[in-house]
């Protein structure tokens, strides 16, 4: 069989063709970010005489790896590490003149970790049974995509705290130039993603370099403040690595001259191996990002943009799983451990904690433990979202959440973070150590995975397999709860969002719920 070969805008790429679909994998939307280009802008990359391979995924960004348990290996990538990370990847059903729906995901791992290479992101069961054009992305992460610059930083170096920013809008531009020849309409581009990927589009929301690249934005299970910093600690974590590397302060022309794996393991040493690397994300620079996303005073880039916002029930388990006791911890030890994850005088934590005993009867500490970690750093942050999009008045906005329940670890797994995923995909096949069994499973995965590319086709989730599906106001708060029986519930769970409302944001510095 012969295969596809598309000719882009850099030169012509061979894909190959798949039982489901088309796909051709790192496809480079830039140039390379090593060397003189490290800490720049995106720069154009070099067309290429003769046909390029597209067959198999190109780089990840250079990241602390950390060894997944079998529960997680869904969300690995065998993609290499290296800073010729700008590349992407296109799943079509055919690379004809059709003008297909495209669905641009934005991956996870907050701004550390994470590849549009993993498993579970392949496009073909999403391309095929939707008739829709899915483009995945790699972009400058951790420090490599948002290192600050500081006051006697050269002004060249003046984006490089959102490098990995406006790594995203070029690929959206490669979209807008390149995806007719692939079968997408690039008039009807939805930018999705879950977790930092979430956090991505909001951000894009913001920029006034991406405007009118896409078209409508699903944000999955953005975690609190929409992962933004003030500038004054995303330079205080600048200054700290280059004291660990002994180099000038500000001094960036000699951090290019740093070997990546150097620049990793500094990362690791100043914010320590538990995750910290998230230190380095996007700031507040008046520059790439002059306001906080869906601010009030935020500029209007996205006003017109038609929003889908959610989460999963219980986002904290996912994070709760690496200590195995916060699944059997109960009475006054999870009341200790509430108190001291809210980081609130006692009293008002056990107020918080009577709010969800009222309302959840008989749970053990450590559901109460999972909901209240949930609400606390995901739910109350896409509801914020949510509401200020609605008060812009100008663009539906669509709200959900993914409340099945995995049967993995004993059902204590429940709603976790990451969930809604494979059914987004069409990929829960490939996530069963994850997702468990059920016969529920095949209908939900249509009822997800529809829903998600109408939005794409429409701006409005509404099919055929799912109830009514109202948008989002303040009145009735009108969420579609999607689950075995999914249906429609307005303002589901009000008191528990009322009692977690009240508690201090996560990130002071950069929450929009901010007390």
């Amino acid at each position: 069989m012969t295969e596809p070969i598309v000719t882009t805008s850099l030169g012509p790429v061979r894909g190959r063709s798949a039982a489901r679909s088309i796909a051709f994998k790192g496809i480079p939307y830039a140039a390379s970010t090593a060397g003189a280009n490290r800490f720049l802008p995106p720069q154009p990359a070099i067309p290429w005489q003769g046909i390029r391979d597209a067959t198999a995924y190109g780089p990840s960004c250079p990241q602390l790896v950390t060894p997944r348990t079998r529960i997680f290996e869904w969300l690995s990538s065998e993609a290499a590490l290296g800073e010729e990370c700008l590349v992407l990847n296109v799943f079509t059903p055919a690379a004809d003149t059709a003008r297909r729906p495209v669905m641009v995901y934005l991956h996870g791992g907050a701004f550390a970790l994470g590849s549009g290479s993993s498993h579970v992101y392949d496009g073909g069961a999403l391309t095929q049974g939707e008739d829709v054009v899915v483009v995945t992305v790699n972009h400058r992460l951790n420090l490599f995509g948002y290192l600050t610059p500081l006051a006697n930083t050269h002004p060249r170096f003046a984006d490089a705290g959102n490098a990995g920013m406006l790594d995203l809008v070029a690929a959206l531009q490669w979209v807008r130039d390149n995806i007719a020849r692939f079968g997408g309409d690039p008039g009807c581009v939805t930018i999705f993603g879950q977790s930092g990927g979430g956090a991505k589009v909001a951000i894009l929301m913001a920029m006034d370099e991406a405007k009118g690249l896409f078209h409508r934005a699903i944000v999955q299970s953005s975690s609190s403040g929409f992962r933004v910093q003030p500038r004054e600690e995303c330079e205080a974590a600048t200054r700290k690595l280059f004291q660990k590397l002994e180099l000038a302060e500000g001094d960036f022309d000699a951090l290019q001259a740093v070997p990546a794996q150097t620049l990793l393991h500094a990362m690791q040493s100043v914010v320590g191996a538990s995750g910290g690397q998230d230190s380095f994300r996007p700031v507040i620079d008046g520059r790439t990002l002059k306001r906080h996303p869906f601010h009030p005073t935020a500029p209007e880039v996205s006003a017109s943009v038609p929003l889908m916002i959610g989460h999963t029930r219980t986002e904290a388990t996912f994070f709760l799983a690496a200590d195995p006791t916060n699944f059997t911890v109960d009475g006054d030890e999870a009341r200790q451990r509430i108190r001291r994850f809210l980081r609130v005088d006692p009293a008002q934590a056990d107020a918080v904690i009577a709010v969800y005993e009222q309302h959840h009867p008989g749970a053990p500490g450590s559901e109460l433990l999972a909901y209240i970690a949930s609400d606390y750093l995901y739910r109350l942050n896409n509801i914020t979202g949510a509401e200020q999009k609605v008060k812009q008045g100008t663009a539906p906005v669509f709200a959900y959440e993914f409340a099945w329940e995995s049967s993995v670890l004993g059902g204590k797994f429940m709603s976790p973070h990451t969930a809604e995923i494979p059914f987004v995909f069409g990929n829960v096949a490939l996530a069963r150590a994850f997702t468990g069994d059920g016969p529920e499973l095949p209908k939900l995965e249509r009822q997800v995975m529809k829903a998600w590319a109408q939005f794409a086709r429409s701006g409005n989730p509404q099919h055929d397999e799912l109830p009514a599906w109202p948008t989002y106001s303040l009145e009735t708060r009108a969420t579609m709860v999607f689950s075995a029986d999914t249906q429609v519930v307005n303002d589901p769970r009000g008191a528990e969002r009322i009692a977690i409302a009240q508690v201090p944001a996560f990130h002071p510095g950069s929450s929009l719920y901010a007390r």
